[in-house]
């Protein structure tokens, strides 16, 4: 029977080492490569989304405007208009958001 010696446990935990840090480096590069490419699709996602707020919102707040908005449109329009605040919305929806609430429009 043979016996291991402490050369051979140092040579295989190297070993074992240097190839968990070959992994993590090639998984790293992977998840950059990856996130590289998905950037110009999440930017047009959040142009999409701002965009879909912003007509939502333009809508609702001329039902507001002219009496023709009802409860359920009311308490959509506010969660809209969180979102579209967090997202960095132009200032011409949130001054307009804002005239109406001062006035009970909406």
């Amino acid at each position: 029977m043979e016996s291991i010696t402490l050369g051979e446990v140092k040579d295989t935990i190297v070993f074992i080492v240097a190839l968990a840090s070959g992994i993590v480096a090639l998984y790293s590069l992977l998840m950059k490569g990856i996130k590289t490419q998905l950037e110009p699709i999440n930017e047009e996602l959040h142009n999409e989304k701002m965009n879909r707020l912003k007509s939502d919102l333009t809508t609702l707040m001329y039902l507001a405007e002219t009496g023709a908005i009802s409860n359920e449109q009311r308490i959509l329009a506010h969660e809209e208009y969180d979102v579209y605040v967090e997202n960095r919305g132009n200032s011409y929806i949130h001054d307009k958001f804002e005239s109406l609430h001062k006035e009970g429009k909406i």
